[in-house]
């Protein structure tokens, strides 16, 4: 296979590494958020050296790609899907964090061929593209064959303003402080239309998710869908787990200085630890028992 695929060229644009063991599976990897090329071949090099194929995919924020979280095309990932499968691997699985583990999601229910998904820190719904300074657009997180998917708007955000919701989340008598982000998903109006239909998808499914993370409720999320499967009957492997003493930082290998932007790091620093050590070994059993 070749060692880097672009959209102009190839319809996705990744970075290629060959296996050494268990050469019928391979791992579409993706990180989250705001995520270069280098940070997102260093986290997920735990992969590589366990030996799995891993085939690490940008969805934005890549040089050449878009900056934005909009329009970001599943067809990125059906267009990897099928490079791998004309190339022989029969177990293709997905790994995402944070928006990644959403677009993971995404992609695994509209995408049959994909049969495993690792999400850690996911949310469920595609949300409109989150702006600050500028006003809300109403363009989703994610589109598919040229059209942008359903999304959920940020309601509270668009009634008060962001600096208005955050001076409100400010007034707030609450415990919890530093978690205004989570705060604006908290607030937003979810729809049926814009949940991801993880009762689609065809593929075991490992989610994670600290219960105090300050980006999104991701413990929420993985509750949520925890027993949507259930409710439908999914005929897979679902693992649940919810750490009590974790961060946003979970499947990374975070520095010292990105632990100080989460509460968790600096409250509960060996706890977070202990929580990021068990997620890897959580996700290497779940690949052993693929």
């Amino acid at each position: 296979m070749k060692k880097f695929y672009n959209v102009q060229d190839d319809g996705f644009q990744a970075y290629w590494f060959e296996g050494t063991t268990n050469k019928d599976k391979v791992i579409i990897w993706m990180h989250g958020s705001s995520m270069n090329e280098k940070h997102c071949i260093t986290d997920s090099e735990y992969l590589r050296q366990k030996g799995y194929s891993t085939l690490v995919l940008g969805f934005y924020c890549w040089k050449g790609m878009s900056k934005k979280l909009r329009a970001v095309p599943v067809d990125y990932v059906e267009k990897a899907v099928e490079e791998l499968k004309r190339n022989g691997f029969s177990k293709i699985g997905i790994h995402g964090i944070s928006s990644g583990a959403a677009y993971a999601l995404l992609c695994a229910s509209l995408i049959p061929d994909i049969s495993l998904v690792i999400s850690i820190c996911p949310f469920d719904y595609v949300m409109e593209e989150p702006k600050i300074f500028r006003k809300l657009t109403g363009r989703a997180w994610f589109s598919y064959h040229g059209k942008d998917c359903p999304c959920s708007l940020y309601t509270g955000q668009r009634e008060n303003g962001f600096f208005g919701s955050l001076l409100a989340y400010r007034k707030q008598d609450t415990e919890h402080q530093n978690e205004f982000l989570r705060s604006l998903y908290e607030n937003a109006t979810l729809t049926e239309e814009s949940r991801i239909k993880v009762e689609n998808m065809k593929a075991h499914v490992l989610m994670v998710a600290p219960e105090r993370d300050n980006e999104w409720p991701s413990p929420t999320a993985v509750r949520r869908m925890e027993k949507k499967l259930s409710d439908a009957g999914y005929p897979y492997r679902v693992k649940a787990i919810v750490y009590p003493y974790a961060s946003h930082l979970l499947g990374t290998y975070p520095p010292e200085s990105w632990k100080k932007a989460f509460p968790a790091e600096k409250k509960w620093p060996r706890e977070c630890d202990e929580a990021r050590k068990d997620c890897f070994e959580q996700e290497f059993q779940f690949l052993q028992e693929w």
